[in-house]
This record gives C-alpha cells, sequence and structure tokens, in this order.
C-alpha cells in the first residue's frame, strides 16, 4: 500500500494538452498497483528507492532518478521493491497533441523508462499544482504552461518509433485523438464520424479490423476506465463523475460501470477508500 496526495482537474478548454491530475505517494515494502489499463497518459518519477515496473510483457527496474511513462489503452503493472521501496511523483494528462509531444521526446512505449534530469523542478511544478484552485481560468492557464515546462524538461531520447501498438491507420489515430478529448461529451458514434469527415460505417469497419472492437466498445470502455480512475483519485458525488465521464444519466453509468467492473460506483469507491485508509493508518506521519 501507499500514502498518498493526489489533485484531480476538470478543465474543460485545453484539449491539444491538458492536465487530468497530479499526486506523490510514499510506498511501502512490494506495494503494487495493477495490472491495469489507464485511459490516459501518466508520467511517474521517481524520487527515492526503486521498483519494478511491467508495461505489456516487459519488465523494467527504476530507481531514483529515473521515470516511467504509462502510455493509455495498455496494461500495466508497477510495484515496490521489497527492501528499498521507491518514493514518487506523477502527472497525468491527455490532449490531442499529447502522443505527438510523447514521441518527439522519444518518451513512449518502446522506450517507457527514461533518466530524470531537473528532478528537483518537476517534483516543483507538481507541488505546485496542488495550491491552484481548479476553478479559477487563470489556474487553468498556469497548469496548462506548468504541463508543458514538465514535457520540456524531459531529455530527448534518440531512435524513438512511436507508441507500442499504435494504431497505422491515420484515420484510426484521430479517432481514437478525438476520442480522448471529447468522451465527456455527449459524442456518438456518428458524431465522430462527422467531426473527421468521414463515412460512419467506414469508420467503424476499419476500427473494428485494426483494434478488435467497435467504436462503441472503445468509447465506452474509455469513460468507464476514467471514471474508475475518477472514484479512487477524488471525493466527486457520483453524479458528478457520470457527469466527466461522459453520461448525463447517472443510472445509466452505474448499470454500464456494472456491467464492466461487477460492482457499483459506490462500492468500488468504498473498497478503494478502505484499502487507503488502512495503510495510512499504519504509515501516519511520513509525509
Amino acid at each position: 500500500m501507499e500514502t498518498s496526495l493526489v489533485k484531480t482537474y476538470f478543465f474543460k478548454n485545453q484539449k491539444d494538452l491538458k492536465i487530468l491530475f497530479s499526486g506523490k505517494a510514499i510506498c511501502g515494502s512490494l506495494h503494487s498497483f495493477g495490472p491495469a489499463v489507464r485511459p490516459n497518459y501518466i508520467i511517474h518519477i521517481v524520487t527515492d528507492g526503486k521498483g519494478r515496473y511491467q508495461l505489456d510483457n516487459e519488465s523494467y527496474e527504476v530507481s531514483a532518478g529515473q521515470g516511467f511513462i504509462i502510455p493509455p489503452d495498455t496494461r500495466t503493472f508497477y510495484q515496490a521493491d521489497k527492501e528499498d521501496p521507491w518514493n514518487y511523483y506523477w502527472i497525468g494528462f491527455e490532449g490531442t497533441l499529447a502522443e505527438f509531444y510523447l514521441n518527439a521526446l522519444g518518451c513512449n512505449g518502446h522506450h517507457p523508462v527514461f533518466q530524470a534530469e531537473n528532478v528537483s523542478r518537476i517534483t516543483e511544478i507538481i507541488e505546485e499544482s496542488f495550491s491552484w484552485d481548479q476553478e479559477s481560468l487563470f489556474a487553468e492557464l498556469m497548469l496548462s504552461a506548468r504541463l508543458y515546462e514538465f514535457l520540456a524538461l524531459f531529455k530527448q531520447n534518440a531512435g524513438s518509433s512511436g507508441v507500442k501498438d499504435q494504431a497505422r491507420n491515420p484515420h484510426i489515430q484521430e479517432a481514437i485523438a478525438f476520442i480522448r478529448s471529447n468522451y465527456a461529451t455527449q459524442m456518438t458514434v456518428q458524431s465522430l464520424a462527422e467531426a473527421l469527415s468521414l463515412n460512419r460505417s467506414y469508420l467503424s469497419s476499419i476500427f473494428k479490423q485494426e483494434m478488435g472492437v467497435t467504436l462503441q466498445q472503445y468509447l465506452t470502455d474509455h469513460r468507464l476506465t476514467r471514471a474508475a480512475e475518477l472514484l479512487s483519485l477524488n471525493n466527486f458525488t457520483i453524479d458528478e463523475i457520470a457527469e466527466y465521464s461522459g453520461y448525463r444519466d447517472p443510472l445509466v453509468f452505474s448499470k454500464a460501470f456494472k456491467r464492466k467492473f461487477s460492482i457499483t460506483p459506490t462500492a468500488y469507491r468504498k473498497m478503494e477508500y478502505e484499502k487507503q485508509e488502512q495503510f495510512n493508518e499504519k504509515t501516519a506521519h511520513r509525509f
């Protein structure tokens, strides 16, 4: 388990690159997360200790001064070392340009672990993010600037060739980017096709052929995975999380969530909260 501090943000004006949440954690021996699939990018920066990060079937050792990236829609698992458990900071984000910037920086599924330079400034940026009022337009602009600075601090790695399992068809890449940036709206498969100026049947066909799931399944899974993430990160009501995840009817949301996770949103939150509380009692005063 871990003792952690998390701040979640809900900004609607940013599409190119948008911060979703940030946090820091002190981990206990062998504390782990996953296996899990996340709907957005997350970058962890390890400040102390070491641990193991698994991306699909590849395993990596990560220690203080290094970082690792979690790409969206990819199964990952990470675990603190038994003797020297890690502490880390993290930041989650999404946007139509997120993949482009990360590929340009060499931080992707082919190069998921990297040497983090300017660690002190990186952690300062995340610490600063905890204090901003997310309802303020000024805060939205400042946090957006901090996210760009955060990415700019990474040392470029040569030889990057894209995120693992990246769709080859540009239409599918555009569809995925659009879903990740607009899942919280009342978008449908039809409105997605219209936004991309493509025939719905054609887009649905090539998407299913390459991705192995229908567009509607992908959109639903993305929304519900994001909802599960929100349930474990903050105290917003179920109705609010339903809306943030693209559902206008909380009852429809709850039924869809239970179909996917075999547990209601309320029970899921309670389970995550109890796990966190049990460990917090053991590790109080460590921050």
